[in-house]
């Protein structure tokens, strides 16, 4: 009865978040309210507010199935990848993780955008910067989580990342960047040296 009343408890959380994903996408997130969640899904104000009381939590939730997408697209890109999990690997699955097109990216844009200004954002990014790297909701590339690869957790290559994925979203330069892969490839590529060299700051 317990495992039942979970599995629906999911059932309404995934209806919910699919209905605010929409709504985000039209609207923007800055501009929802849970309001526009709860006439759009035609649920209950208590029975929206049982499962989420805020549109951050809605947001933290997406963001982790976003997590789930992109650690299914780098155990597919290893299914396929002729060598062993290294640096030329994970440099080439960070910059098509940087340059993918997708609904929860362009989401992520969004809160990247609201973060500024905004506390709750803010203690956020270090969480879901936790999530990415070492929890489960993070994932792991054949046993092997981002968080344990050294180069991964610095400040700068973060917010280098972030830099491009907001650029592909807000000035279009996507198809410009794609172009370019190969050139990404071997900035990350410079920047795993540098840092095993110690000059990374």
């Amino acid at each position: 009865m317990k495992e039942e009343k979970q599995k629906v408890g999911q059932i309404r959380k995934k209806e919910i978040r699919e209905v605010a994903k929409k709504i985000f996408l039209t609207k923007g997130f800055q501009s929802t309210t849970m309001e526009d969640v709860i006439t759009e899904i035609g649920m209950s104000r208590g029975g929206v507010y049982y499962h989420y009381r805020s549109k951050v939590e809605i947001l933290h939730d997406l963001m982790r199935e976003g997590m789930a997408y992109r650690m299914a697209k780098m155990n597919s890109f290893m299914a396929d990848y002729s060598s062993e999990l290294g640096k030329e690997a994970i440099a080439e699955m960070l910059v098509d993780r940087m340059l993918d097109e997708n609904e929860l990216m362009s989401i992520y844009v969004m809160y990247l955008q609201a973060i500024k200004d905004n506390d709750e954002l803010k203690e956020l990014y270090s969480i879901l910067k936790e999530e990415t790297l070492h929890s489960a909701y993070g994932g792991d590339i054949n046993g092997v989580k981002l968080g344990d690869f050294r180069w991964n957790t610095t400040d700068f290559i973060l917010y280098f990342m972030n830099a491009i994925i907001l650029g592909c979203e807000i000035l279009e330069a996507r198809n410009n960047f794609r172009k370019n892969r190969d050139f990404l490839i071997k900035v990350m590529m410079l920047y795993f040296d540098y840092y095993d060299e110690g000059k990374i700051k």
